[in-house]
């Protein structure tokens, strides 16, 4: 990793790690009692202009999706980027990429930082992230990523196919560190070319995309998530996380669901009866980090009983960060019944919390 990017990305992953102390030495330096800046009571989410930027203490545009080349090769691919203020009137980004070829079983990743307020007007947004462009149409619900690497390149127009899909009823998320605002495009239309290795292939599919901004935190293990976005083939589109606190254990579990006909319901661990059973766990040879590794996931209330299977087990992210920013973003097979049929689709999840990140020490101001 080059002094530049590092430069830029440490100061992001310390708001992801706790709090506003940036570019701190070594060791990383908080003080006790760092708590997040109170956020505003919740405003409706409103569009086209939430879609852009915010004055935010933590912001990220993310995309997965599942794609197919002319020929039926199949890959996956995840995209976001991170922006950051860090208290001096500066925005950090940072864009990952990870692709994953299922043929093959490689998983690819790169990544871009740069630093800087993204560029937006009252109808689009363009974000350049080095010689990365990501951009937020006019229309809500639509993008587009253009990511070249020597390694991997991913080049796509993304186009929603339903209405948005607000979590926890307004899309609003209050917890302890924080509070954020939280809402997805659980089905657009994928369109573009993907370049692994200097071979081009023309692709299209299905993406998942989330936007989450406030004043909060990202902890880091033992805190984090399980997070799970999947599209049935039928049609229904399902999101669920698994929240846990700084002493591991799970605090919060919810979801939201959409029909395939866009009516949304409200899940909630006692009221949904949402169960996420781990079935395996992978240790990285890489980070040493033991992740969770396949899925019984149920929910009582809309009679879903689905089994998740990693179609490749090394999909963790690193992106050359250090090791509290690093998580496991992956493709997985599904299978199982809804109302007693047969069901079969396409999810993504990801597992954040369970890498050991640098030590912290707290200083008594």
């Amino acid at each position: 990793m080059t002094d530049l990017l590092r430069a830029l990305i440490l100061p992001l992953l310390l708001v992801f790690v706790l709090a506003g102390c940036i570019k701190s030495g070594e060791p990383s330096v908080v003080r006790i009692g760092s708590v997040p800046d109170p956020t505003p009571p919740p405003e409706p989410i409103e569009f086209p202009e939430d879609q852009f930027a915010h004055d935010s203490r933590l912001e990220w545009w993310y995309h997965n999706g599942h794609l197919e080349s002319e020929n039926g090769r199949e890959f996956g691919f995840h995209f976001v980027v991170f922006k950051a203020q860090d208290g001096s009137n500066e925005s950090n980004l940072v864009a990952q990429l990870g692709v994953i070829d299922v043929e093959s079983g490689e998983h690819y990743e790169v990544s871009r930082a740069t630093a800087g307020l993204p560029e937006s007007d009252s109808n689009s947004l363009e974000i350049e992230i080095a010689d990365w462009v990501y951009r937020v149409g006019d229309t809500p619900g639509t993008h587009a990523v253009e990511a070249t690497s020597e390694v991997v390149s991913l080049t796509l127009d993304l186009v929603s196919e339903t209405e948005v899909m607000l979590h926890k009823e307004i899309g609003w998320i209050p917890t302890e560190i924080g509070s954020t605002y939280y809402y997805s495009w659980p089905r657009q239309t994928a369109t573009g070319q993907l370049v692994i290795d200097g071979e081009t292939f023309n692709v299209n599919g299905t993406s998942w995309f989330d936007q989450q901004w406030g004043d909060f935190f990202v902890l880091g293990k033992p805190a984090g998530w399980q997070w799970f976005a999947v599209q049935l083939e039928r049609g229904g589109s399902l999101m669920i996380t698994e929240s846990r606190g700084t002493d591991g254990e799970v605090i919060e579990t919810y979801g939201t669901y959409m029909t395939p006909d866009g009516v949304v319901t409200h899940l909630t661990g006692d009221v949904g009866g949402i169960k996420v059973d781990v079935l395996d766990r992978w240790t990285s040879p890489s980070t040493g980090g033991t992740y969770p590794s396949g899925w019984n996931l149920s929910v009582e209330s809309l009679d879903l009983e689905l089994t998740l299977m990693p179609l490749v087990l090394d999909q963790e992210v690193q992106g050359g960060l250090p090791a509290a920013s690093t998580y496991w973003e992956g493709k997985v097979a599904v299978g199982g019944t809804q109302d007693g049929t047969p069901v079969s689709g396409n999810a993504y999840v990801e597992l954040s919390g369970y890498v050991d990140p640098k030590p912290v020490m707290w200083r008594q101001r």
